[in-house]
């Protein structure tokens, strides 16, 4: 089977650039397909056999192309359940085409992340759940998060040798059909005569004016503590045990 994998991460622009592939029919299912909210599988039941098949058949349109969309966390989500590479197994069984997309612009990326998480609204479409209100911090979170993101799939890709394609979404704003035909050459399909999309670009005010907050505010924060993500310790007591003889020490950012 031929497929394609984009690797990404969140409000790059590609729902957008999936839902032209998508439209076409016969492109494959693009969507977080390693995403337990997406692919709805018991994997406590599911061999990992029997995973991979359902989300090459779920990911498949039926000419038998199939397209799906990873970011980090949920590649290791997966191998945290099965011990496999998704994308490398992927690789050694279809002749699948490997696509890197990124913003260029981190910070509206950031903050457009930041919006998302507080409404749990991550399309155009979908009705807000909560007003979104300015939090530095948070941002700051999502910029380190997310070039975090893009450095692991370049550094993923450079250790692996494979051969992929990069796009910046800043580049297809204007103009998509070069993603688009890349991905219709590589699985032996004509592209669609006319591009359509139901979905609008997630632009406003609001995000112009938490720009300049942003920026006005980074002068004077402290950039550290929005980046401490360290691994969470369960308050066990073996745990609380541990960490008083030093046996089990605390995860900082950077630790080796």
């Amino acid at each position: 089977m031929r497929g394609y994998l984009l690797l990404t991460e969140a409000r790059s622009g590609s729902n957008w650039l999936g839902s032209l592939v998508n439209d076409a029919g016969t492109m494959g299912q693009s969507s977080e397909w390693l995403s337990s909210k997406v692919h709805r599988l018991d994997t406590n039941t599911l061999s990992w056999n029997a995973f991979f098949a359902e989300i090459i058949k779920k990911s498949s349109t039926p000419n038998g192309n199939f397209g799906s969309k990873i970011f980090p966390n949920q590649l290791f989500r997966t191998r945290e359940i099965y011990g496999v590479d998704f994308i490398q197994h992927c690789l050694s069984v279809h002749d699948v085409a490997l696509v890197f997309l990124r913003r260029s612009d981190t910070l509206r990326q950031a903050v457009s992340y930041a919006r998302a998480r507080q409404t749990r609204s991550f399309a155009a479409h979908i009705e807000c759940k909560a007003e979104p209100t300015y939090d530095f911090e948070e941002i700051a979170r999502c910029f380190f998060y997310i070039r975090d993101s893009y450095i692991f799939w370049q550094s993923y890709l450079e250790l692996t040798d494979v051969k992929f394609t990069e796009f910046v979404y800043e580049d297809l704003v204007a103009d998509p059909s070069p993603f688009v035909r890349h991905i219709a050459k590589h699985l032996q399909v004509s592209p669609p005569a006319k591009l359509q999309t139901s979905m609008a670009v997630e632009r406003d005010e609001l995000t112009e004016k938490w720009i300049a907050r942003f920026n006005e505010d980074r002068r004077s924060a402290d950039l550290l503590e929005a980046y401490d993500r360290r691994e969470h310790i369960p308050g066990k007591i073996k745990n609380f045990f541990k960490l008083a003889t030093r046996s089990l020490q605390p995860r900082y950012p950077f630790a080796f």
